[in-house]
């Protein structure tokens, strides 16, 4: 598909000196918006004093840490109420693990078969988000006394005074957005207005770990047993939904990730080991993207594909043989999801399908709700349209859908879906929705369709590939790879850098794998230097190449080891063949600067 190349604007020339680090370097601090000493100094004053926050400034911290403590000495049953992917999986595991930590030092024993403190994750088809009347009820005939809502809850207004008519109190960690209505329980969440909480992009994995820093300080307090530094070992968990949520990696999140990181490579949790090894990671060589396509996935298709009690299950067991059953079923899961998100993925590309058309609408009876997010994020990102698809579960018609940057979706939904669905929500980028009535489909699709088609133009499809800057293909080396380092960890709001080289010699191109759906090719710099390119999922384009041609090539540097080898490689974004006597591919690059110096 073609794209639009915008090449960031240069810094100033003197950054760097002022900055004090390489030119290189320079610039991608000055693309990520850290565009003064004092920026750049907290940026990578990663020291875990000064770049994390007191938990006991959340304002109803101290109320809800006195509730919990409360309960467990009287012996009141405590539920961990969790949303079911990995975000709220593991902010439940974290605070299980630290409640019954708690439970067990202050009531002198090791045993948690007689423990009061249990959890409970609702169905995402058969459920759906958040806490429901009808769990209230259940919850309360379980002898619930106190419920501690994670990853949701905050929009759960009249199901939480329910829950108080009938006895029971309630303790929210969320970080979602919420109505001109909040509930009446402890709310720890720093995006409230009047949040005292200074940093406000926690992910609820974030916020889970900030009220179990601020019981285990206040255990401490009243004499309990429990080493100093011990909260550190939760940041396995904590590492692991930063990413999978996609909070910006910015202030508090950089720290707890970076940290998180640490410990998840040596993480003590035994379901945790069983999981990445069944994932092919390897301890100690774990980042953001092992946990973004390795990790993340699995407990996520436990939700998606069966229960995601399954993956909070593991994430607790202390049991060899349950650990690897449960890490089995998570793999099922996952590969389930795979293909079951392929075949729909087939069985919407044989329906009619518009080719001129601004918006993709797709349904069907057989689908899965809990896989149609999936599904149209691959058809947003395939076709640069917005993408609507539909699933039904028990007579509901359950939508999810994917969109450009300039097309807000969830505004778009609302706006067409009026008279039509029975609930719409979301954001500029994603929405979700349900309706009732199978015959309002057709008529939705139009709608959208037509919203679509009279507010975007042809150039608003063409997606927009930015790239950090143009750098010499000699120029990909080791000393490159280690300024890269610096920036480190990857992901929302700090992307892993992107380079364009120009004029290389492609000497040899193949497609690999066991399906040739990659690309393969070895590319020669004006200097001579020789590097290899990688293309995952782009074995269909080797017909846009031949040997012998110069390309411009749009890259990830990174690092291939191989039996004890390690080799520095581009692994490809894009490219288009510049050989004047070749087909091209149209590109239209933006604002080309002088190439970076390494």
């Amino acid at each position: 598909m073609t794209k639009r190349w915008r090449i960031a604007e240069p810094c100033p020339p003197d950054f760097a000196t002022t900055v004090a680090v390489e030119p290189i370097v320079a610039q991608l601090l000055w693309n990520r918006g850290l565009r003064t000493k004092e920026a750049v100094e907290t940026f990578f004053d990663t020291e875990w004093e000064r770049g994390t926050h007191d938990p006991e400034q959340f304002r109803h911290m101290p109320g809800a840490i006195k509730r919990v403590f409360d309960a467990i000495e009287k012996g009141e049953h405590i539920t961990v109420h969790g949303d079911y992917d990995a975000d709220g999986v593991t902010g439940s595991a974290l605070l299980m693990t630290t409640l019954r930590e708690i439970e067990q030092k202050l009531n002198s024993t090791s045993q948690i078969l007689n423990s009061k403190i249990d959890f409970y994750i609702p169905h995402r088809d058969k459920e759906g988000y958040g806490l429901h009347r009808e769990t209230v009820g259940m919850l309360k005939e379980r002898g619930t006394q106190l419920i501690i809502t994670v990853d949701c809850g905050i929009a759960c207004v009249d199901e939480i005074a329910l829950a108080k008519a009938q006895g029971m109190e309630t303790i929210v960690v969320d970080h979602h957005e919420f109505g001109e209505t909040i509930p009446d329980g402890y709310l720890i969440h720093p995006g409230l207005p009047e949040e005292t909480y200074p940093f406000k992009k926690l992910a609820a994995v974030g916020v889970s770990y900030k009220f179990a820093c601020a019981l285990l300080a206040e255990a401490r307090r009243r004499g309990l047993d429990i080493p100093e530094g011990w909260e550190k070992w939760l940041l396995d968990l904590v590492a692991i939904a930063t990413v999978t949520d996609m909070v910006p990696l910015v202030g508090e999140n950089r720290i707890l990730q970076t940290y998180g990181l640490r410990v998840l490579n040596k993480t003590r949790r035994l379901g945790l080991r069983v999981l990445i090894e069944s994932a092919g990671l390897t301890l100690g060589s774990l980042d953001t993207e092992s946990v973004g396509f390795g990790i993340g996935p699995r407990i996520n298709a436990a939700g998606r594909m069966d229960h995601a009690s399954l993956a909070l299950r593991l994430l607790l067991s202390e049991s060899q043989d349950e650990a690897r059953e449960l890490a089995k079923a998570l793999d099922r899961c996952n590969r389930e999801r795979q293909e079951t998100t392929r075949k729909m993925m087939v069985a919407a590309e044989k329906k009619s399908m518009d080719a001129s058309a601004r918006a993709l609408f797709f349904w069907d009876k057989d689908w899965q709700p809990a896989l149609v997010g999936l599904v149209a994020g691959k058809f947003a990102d395939r076709f640069a349209r917005p993408s609507i698809v539909v699933g039904q579960h028990e007579g509901t018609w359950i939508g999810s859908g994917r969109s450009i940057p300039s097309y807000n979706i969830a505004e778009a939904m609302r706006e067409v879906g009026e008279g039509i669905l029975s609930r719409v929500g979301g954001h500029a980028a994603a929405c979700g929705f349900s309706l009732k009535d199978e015959a309002l489909l057709p008529e939705l699709a139009r709608r959208l369709t037509h919203h679509a088609s009279e507010r975007l133009n042809e150039q608003d499809l063409i997606p927009e590939l930015v790239i950090d800057g143009e750098i010499g293909l000699d120029q990909v080396h080791q000393a490159l790879v280690d300024h890269i380092a610096t920036l480190e960890p990857f992901g929302e709001g700090n992307k892993r850098p992107v380079f364009v080289s120009r004029g290389c010699l492609v000497t040899a191109a193949d497609a690999i794998g066991s399906t040739k759906n990659h690309l393969r090719l070895t590319l020669i710099a004006p200097n001579g230097r020789r590097v290899k390119a990688l293309g995952f999922k782009q074995g269909d384009r080797l017909f846009e190449i031949k040997v012998g041609e110069t390309i411009d090539l749009v890259y990830h540097v990174a690092v291939n080891e191989w039996q004890g080898m390690k080799n520095i490689e581009c692994r490809i974004i894009d490219f288009v063949c510049t050989t004047p006597s070749a087909p091209t591919v149209a590109r239209e690059a933006i604002q080309v600067p002088q190439a970076l110096a390494s």
